[in-house]
């Protein structure tokens, strides 16, 4: 049954929340070096979300009786869609020409996943790890957080219809409500478990915070705050509270200061945020914003109300919406210059960006519908709305055919060789039993193993024990002289990397020998500098680390490879890339690996005469080699498998 929508009560300082939490997440993702923890910001969106859709809903049911689920659903993408289609165009139009060519494609998909609302689940597997700091990220990997509202978008008025006909039988509003918001904290409290299940402290976190079935507690803590509270804080305002009023009043303020406190120290590697905290913390959330949802006009309300948060509050979606694709778009490599200036351009073009989508775009369409897009013309305005979905989805269908423009971002191009690397492999003929690999390292060996063609090997199952940037030996990294943390996590994975070996009885072990070495280390406090006799020893000792332990741990037979060369982009600002780009380093640690592994009879796969004859190929067979300048792309990734199993074959004979 269609009803007449009737909103919430306005509270301003529901606007400051959005605010603050806005301004987190941005200056999170602009690199503030002190706000290590501003991903939180989206975990208060969501509990505010929580709390608001269910304060409508229920209002709704006590009104009509019923919940109109077809209304909800229009309304909502009505609010959303304009906004996201606008920025999905744009990010189209640009990716065709300042996105690399060899990751077009991956970007057309992320945009087909952020129109549809699946985008959490797409980075979740293609592998796309949300707190990857080597390679390039997509201008729409902060899309996921909006595929999981709108999932929970769907579904929630289902499940809550259902709920309200179940609890309709207990006698009594507060009794009925009661028992509703303890069935949505059950619900919550699945949905942390399954968090901590999942999560496995030293590996990476994507898939609990990726995932809608391990992020739905914050949003069903905040529905559970709106079926308690909602009713009581969006009633009339009224200047003589009631003890609920004064305790948020109260509370409010140290809460609000926890949170913003764990935004500043809480980073990814902080394991307990996976483990409860973060559950704890949306707890939390629902304090500052029962408050400034309340009817009493509390201090806090007024703090939170003041007209630069309010105004920022108002345009936070839309923010939301450019801030990350302006500062991928916008790199140290296309706006060279210090880090301070470079990110005061892109949050002003942000803010600009999201200023003119809300007045231009959300208002006249929230206000008038779509016909109220083009002013005084209705009818073209309705054309253009209803144009714009179809155009994505043929935009991200032509964008990675595009050829405009100088599209490329890469490192020295005097480095790209002048003749093409190509590789026609022999035909593949099976072992006559199966054999397990276990893949060694980092991002790239796991990268590799995400595009290996089983279909096309069926003799050889790859399984890996990776860590992005963290190494299987004793040693800290230091790049421009400063020691580089070690993670909560890496420490961990230091710990089990063998797990896997003992577990899968590979029949070879495969190390892919790392970047990091390219780096001076600190062992025992001792500065071990690179190209030193010194530094030799510690290649060799770790290759002899890691060699032992995997035989030890199980596997059959253990090898080695050799570095390949590279062209990463930002050479030029990142210094360990500067380190990864220089060629000499790479042929020196080849040799010490070549080396070690003579005086230890320990066979060497070797990528770098493969993929660096003549000098760095960017491209093999016509396909492009790097999606990022490190990583192998899904076209170049059967190509290098085609040249490695054979091998592989021969190491397990």
């Amino acid at each position: 049954m269609a009803h007449q929508h009737k909103s919430l009560p306005y509270r301003p300082a529901l606007d400051g929340l959005r605010g603050i939490a806005v301004t987190t997440v941005v200056l999170f993702h602009l690199g503030v070096s002190w706000m290590r923890g501003g991903w939180l910001g989206v975990d208060l969106f969501f509990v505010l979300s929580g709390f608001l859709i269910t304060s409508l809903l229920m209002a709704e049911h006590d009104r009509w009786g019923s919940i109109d689920l077809l209304g909800f659903w229009t309304a909502r993408a009505r609010r959303l869609l304009p906004a996201l289609v606008t920025m999905l165009l744009a990010v189209l139009a640009l990716s065709s020409v300042w996105t690399l060519a060899s990751r077009r494609a991956s970007v057309a998909l992320d945009t087909l996943s952020a129109l549809f609302y699946v985008a959490n689940w797409r980075m979740l597997l293609s592998d796309d790890a949300y707190f990857e700091t080597l390679s390039l990220p997509s201008p729409l990997k902060h899309t996921w957080s909006l595929s999981i509202e709108e999932q929970y978008y769907l579904i929630y008025p289902l499940l809550l219809s259902v709920l309200l006909a179940i609890t309709a039988r207990v006698r009594g509003r507060m009794k009925r409500r009661r028992v509703l918001a303890a069935i949505l904290l059950a619900l919550a409290a699945v949905s942390v478990w399954r968090m901590v299940a999942l999560y496995q402290p030293g590996t990476d976190p994507s898939r609990v915070y990726y995932g809608t079935d391990t992020r739905a507690f914050e949003l069903l803590i905040g529905a559970a705050a709106g079926v308690l509270l909602g009713r009581h804080d969006f009633g009339r305002r009224t200047t003589r509270p009631g003890a609920l009023d004064r305790f948020a009043a109260w509370a409010a303020v140290p809460a609000l200061v926890i949170f913003l406190a764990a935004c500043v120290v809480v980073d990814d590697s902080f394991s307990a945020i996976f483990q409860g905290l973060l559950a704890a913390l949306c707890l939390i959330a629902v304090i500052p914003i029962a408050a400034s949802a309340g009817r009493y006009h509390s201090p806090v309300q007024r703090l939170l109300s003041v007209e630069p948060l309010r105004r920022l509050g108002l345009i936070s979606y839309s923010l939301y919406l450019w801030h990350f694709p302006v500062i991928v778009f916008l790199n140290p490599q296309r706006l060279s210059m210090p880090w301070l200036p470079r990110a005061m351009i892109q949050a002003a073009l942000s803010v600009g960006l999201a200023y003119l989508t809300y007045r231009y775009v959300e208002t006249p369409i929230r206000r008038r519908g779509f016909a109220g897009l083009l002013p005084g013309r209705p009818a073209p305005s309705r054309v253009l709305a209803w144009c714009a979905v179809p155009l994505i989805v043929l935009g991200a269908f032509l964008m990675p055919r595009s050829a405009w423009g100088d599209t490329e971002i890469v490192g020295d191009t005097s480095k790209i060789a002048s003749t093409p690397l190509t590789y026609t492999p022999a035909p593949y003929v099976p072992l006559a039993k199966p054999h397990v690999v276990t893949l060694i390292g980092n991002s790239i060996p796991d990268s590799l193993a995400a595009v290996y063609p089983q279909s096309a090997h069926p003799d050889i199952y790859v399984q890996t024990t990776v860590n992005d940037g963290c190494d299987p030996f004793p040693g800290t990294k230091l790049i421009g002289g400063e020691p580089q943390q070690i993670t909560p996590q890496c420490r961990a994975w230091q710990g089990r990397w063998t797990v896997p070996i003992t577990n899968g009885k590979p029949s070879l072990a495969l190390f892919f020998v790392p970047q990091s070495f390219v780096s001076d280390y600190q062992l025992n406090g001792r500065t071990v500098r690179f190209g030193t006799p010194e530094y030799a020893r510690f290649i060799s000792d770790s290759l002899t680390t890691v060699r032992d332990k995997s035989l030890q741990a199980g596997a059959k037979k253990f090898a080695v490879t050799t570095l390949a060369c590279h062209n990463l982009p930002f050479a030029d600002v990142n210094k360990e890339f500067a380190l990864i780009n220089q060629t000499p380093r790479v042929i020196w640690i080849n040799g010490q690996v070549r080396t070690w592994a003579t005086a230890n009879k320990v066979p060497v796969i070797d990528q770098y005469g493969f993929l660096c004859t003549g000098g760095y190929h960017d491209k093999i067979n016509d396909a492009p080699l790097y999606k990022d300048g490190l990583h192998f792309t899904e076209e170049s990734g059967p190509i290098m498998w085609s040249w490695l199993a054979p091998q592989l074959q021969r190491l397990i004979r």
